[in-house]
């Protein structure tokens, strides 16, 4: 049986495995990707990339092809089983140059970030199963095996499971995730679908008193269709064209025309959380982790936010001097971002049913009055926080509303390159960013502030600082900077990374 060795080994190459790997990659740490699917799939499935993750996919270099290959989605209009258009919600464009959500299959996604991964020297190996896992405090023993019945180990420094809901990495760290399955099953399929979408690039809800149909616009003149099937009405095998009209019908009186069937399936939703994301050197991330209803649209982007979270801290502590401090920060900020984003979706899945109780009742269609405890996000994803992370600080007095640490940097898609960097506003303050230049080369570069943005943007005043991290995140904010603030900013630094 041959061995071999890696710093770091994936598991999983849906899109999550592929954009941690490819993150590794642009750190400076190329990693190994195994798969156990013989060939990528040709399925549809997540379709949503939002602004969240293509700030991120932009700082990887990556967003213009994601632009150039989906269709955009601005908004959600809601129709009556007359198909009359009764609601129509549609948020002000956030703040980022990418102000909408890009729809595009999975395959796709999947077929951009391989390609990409191929680019920076690494290769998907496809059809190799982690047929048995066993940690260790030096990383993991990871027994593979091929499409051939080949046996191989794997010893690896550092284990990363994006397997999705079965991931074979948290079953060796005997996790399981925990919440609840929806009672409702789903039908799903990709398929032509006449007269539905318009210049508005509105994603179409029907809401009847049978449920709810959600029909989102692909490239090429395709729509993903959503919808759910009554109790009962679950086909025996894989749904076919005519259950799809069915699945229609059941909602609208004058069903739009369905044809050109690609892929179809039935499929349960859920709200599930792994109680740890992170035990010793081996680390969950995407729906391995955490799994959500798909209405809200952020299962697969929060994926790609965890790969951008672990890649970076991974490749400090192998290439620039990053401690053990740096991966324990990983389980409490991506569960807390977890927490949100399930939230969200809960909020966004009973939105959708308080409609169809509506329905059901005779009542008109309206939004129902909002629940400041039980809300979606932003459709942008752009708020998601971890202000309780424990590598995130602030020297002075906290700034109020806007940007603090362990939130997103508004400007982060200005900065480029694989260290922090320290953002200073005056004269004074870039001699002390200067000196702790010196000291922390290795980990960050200093910026004149007033060149990227406007010092409120950055929470702080004239003469203030803030420090982003490689995700985008403020790691640390002094809305002062003096020599008290540049001591502290240098402690700071102490706990996460050696001194150049």
């Amino acid at each position: 049986m041959s061995e071999s060795q890696a710093e770091v080994l994936v598991v999983g190459a849906g899109p999550t495995g592929l954009f941690t790997a490819a993150e590794l990659a642009r750190h400076g740490v190329l990693p190994r990707i195994i798969d156990a699917a013989p060939a990528p799939h040709t399925q549809t499935r997540a379709t949503g990339v939002q602004p969240a993750a293509l700030e991120v996919l932009q700082r990887a270099g990556l967003a213009q092809r994601f632009l150039d290959a989906a269709v955009p989605v601005r908004g959600l209009r809601i129709l009556d089983r007359e198909r009359r258009e009764v609601l129509v919600k549609s948020a002000p464009p956030p703040e980022t140059p990418f102000p909408y959500t890009c729809s595009l299959p999975q395959w796709r996604t999947e077929e951009i970030l391989v390609e990409h991964l191929a680019g920076l020297g690494v290769q998907v190996e496809r059809g190799v199963t982690a047929h048995e896992i066993v940690p260790s405090d030096d990383g993991a023993r990871v027994h593979c095996r091929d499409a051939h019945g080949r046996d191989s180990v794997v010893h690896a420094a550092y284990l990363v499971g994006a397997g999705g809901a079965h991931s074979p990495v948290r079953g060796a760290l005997h996790e399981h995730l925990e919440g609840i399955t929806y009672a409702r099953r789903y039908l799903v399929a990709d398929a032509r679908v006449a007269d539905v979408h318009d210049e508005r690039a509105l994603m179409t809800v029907a809401i009847s008193a049978a449920g709810m149909l959600m029909l989102a616009q692909l490239p090429a003149g395709r729509t993903l269709v959503v919808t759910d099937l009554p109790d009962g009405d679950i086909p025996a095998a894989a749904p076919g064209i005519d259950e799809v009209r069915a699945a229609l019908a059941a909602h609208l009186r004058d069903p739009f025309a369905v044809s050109d069937l690609r892929w179809a399936s039935i499929y349960h939703t859920h709200r599930r959380l792994a109680p740890r994301f992170s035990q010793g050197r081996c680390f969950l991330a995407g729906d391995a982790a955490h799994l959500c209803s798909p209405f809200g649209g952020e299962g697969m982007n929060s994926g790609f936010l965890d790969g951008a979270g672990l890649a970076w801290k991974l490749a400090a502590v192998l290439r620039r001097g990053g401690r053990k401090e740096l991966l324990d920060a990983y389980h409490p900020e991506r569960s807390e971002v977890a927490r949100q984003v399930l939230a969200s979706s809960e909020a966004m899945h009973d939105l959708y049913y308080a409609l169809v109780e509506m329905a059901v009742a005779g009542r008109p269609l309206a939004l129902p009055p909002a629940d400041p405890d039980h809300q979606a996000t932003s459709t942008s994803m752009l708020d998601l926080s971890f202000e309780s992370s424990p590598i995130v600080a602030c020297h002075g007095t906290p700034p109020g509303d806007g940007a603090r640490p362990g939130t997103r940097f508004r400007a982060r898609t200005r900065l480029a390159g694989c260290r922090h960097h320290l953002l200073v506003y005056g004269a004074a303050a870039a001699r002390e960013g200067e000196a702790i230049s010196r000291r922390w080369s290795r980990v960050l570069e200093v910026v004149d502030g007033d060149t990227l943005c406007a010092p409120s943007l950055a929470g702080v005043a004239a003469g203030g600082a803030v420090l982003v991290r490689p995700d985008g995140y403020i790691g640390f904010q002094a809305p002062q900077w003096n020599a008290d603030a540049s001591a502290a900013l240098d402690r700071h630094l102490a706990v996460q990374f050696t001194a150049s």
